[in-house]
């Protein structure tokens, strides 16, 4: 399914056809931000999905943007559109299983500090923003189509889907699980497997106690518990709990499941029982993997983005940030290198180690998650407000990135 508005056309014709001819591996978060932001500087991308467009508006649960994401969608003219969707974040509040407050991390100078919030939303309404921009940019999405093999050739890709075309360029934006770097990059590595599996939803539920912008988090006994309430909000809750890898596949019975996971939270101080005893059912989970530091992100005219390059554990808050800010820079770099390979380099360049400090933040915070002998919880409980502020410090150097303000002259952080 290709779509198109016909009220669009001649912004689409506009667009320049002397520009290299661009193909995008997946229209997930990261795939449509850098459709739109090509799009902006007069390339006429093509992106192919494997899911209908229908799924990516209303798939997923919810999401934090750090303050360099919203700065990112600023680039993009979408900022605005995603803060008036979600919840402003005003900061973290981190409990132990006694219900005791062992930390506050504080967002609430976040949009004077960095220009932006921290924002909450959901997945399926960031994805509508971005999906919405992307129809009203004429971009050709070729839906229900995944990719299906590629080819690199001295001097373009071949890409296979449902048919054949050649392209100056492959992005692969096609997440943690790339069928792209699995066919042309075996020798790396595969991603990281935490030992923790998490899981999520929003709920209707009465009777919650507003957490006033924080969004609440529990070390509890047999899982870590966090959510985020609002007067007259459904609550956006999510947890992790350790598990061997070979309990990783879906939940057979979405009913049973859920009552499994409220069972891991049913001692658990605050709301966190309440809420769980509202959900009906959870149809899936999310093993939680990042990625090893890869050697290389291209090959030939194919370039690996976002999670297939670099993914983050969601402890970080960080993976759709950096996904639009890629998108924000890659395009960019599109414009000021000479030459695809170029742009590809210099991507690397500029990005790997911000990607890679992205990622220990997020192994970090994970490693807490996991703690469960009494030595190793009372330990925790002495040590997490001491590190606490180290923490922010480092989430601070990556909240500062200004993606909206000139990208290529901005030092990697």
């Amino acid at each position: 399914m290709v779509a198109r508005m016909s009220d669009i056309q001649s912004n689409s014709a506009s667009l320049k056809t002397n520009r290299p001819r661009i193909a995008i591996a997946g229209g997930g978060i990261g795939g449509l931000a850098l459709a739109v932001a090509l799009a902006r500087r007069s390339y006429a991308p093509v992106v192919y999905e494997r899911k209908p467009l229908d799924q990516i508006r209303s798939e997923g649960a919810f999401l934090t943007l750090a303050p360099n994401g919203i700065n990112a969608l600023r680039a993009l003219g979408l900022a605005e559109a995603v803060i008036a969707a979600g919840l402003e974040t005003r900061g973290l509040a981190l409990f132990n299983e006694h219900g005791r407050r062992l930390a506050v991390v504080d967002y609430a100078a976040h949009r004077r500090q960095y220009g932006a919030p921290s924002v909450t939303v959901r997945r399926g309404a960031l994805g509508a923003i971005l999906l919405d921009a992307a129809i009203a940019a004429g971009i050709e999405l070729r839906s229900a189509t995944g990719i299906e093999d590629v080819e690199l050739e001295r001097d373009a890709v071949s890409v296979h889907a449902s048919g054949t075309a050649r392209y100056d360029a492959l992005i692969a934006c096609d997440g943690l699980r790339s069928r792209v770097r699995r066919r042309l990059f075996p020798e790396l590595p595969e991603p990281r497997y935490s030992g923790l599996i998490g899981t999520g939803g929003v709920v209707e539920v009465d009777g919650i106690a507003p957490t006033d912008g924080l969004m609440n988090m529990t070390f509890g006994r047999r899982g870590f518990f966090g959510y985020i309430a609002e007067p007259g909000q459904p609550v956006m809750w999510f947890n992790s709990y350790p598990a061997p890898i070979d309990a990783i596949g879906q939940p057979a019975d979405p009913q049973a499941y859920a009552r499994y996971i409220e069972t891991l939270h049913l001692g658990d101080p605050l709301d966190n029982a309440r809420i769980m005893a509202a959900v009906p059912a959870i149809e899936r989970h999310y093993p939680i993997f990042d990625m090893p530091d890869l050697a290389r992100w291209s090959r030939g005219r194919v370039l690996l983005m976002g999670d297939a390059a670099h993914a983050v554990a969601p402890h970080s808050g960080q993976g759709a940030s950096m996904a639009v800010e890629d998108a924000v820079v890659l395009a960019a770099l599109f414009d000021d290198a000479d030459g695809v390979q170029q742009a590809f380099a210099r991507f690397f360049a500029l990005r790997h180690d911000r990607a890679q400090a992205a990622i220990r933040v997020g192994r970090a915070a994970g490693q807490q998650k996991g703690a469960q002998g009494w030595l190793q919880l009372r330990l925790r409980d002495l040590v997490l407000p001491l590190v606490m502020p180290l923490a922010a410090r480092a989430q601070a150097r990556l909240f500062a990135f200004r993606a909206d303000q000139a990208p290529l002259a901005q030092p990697v952080q």
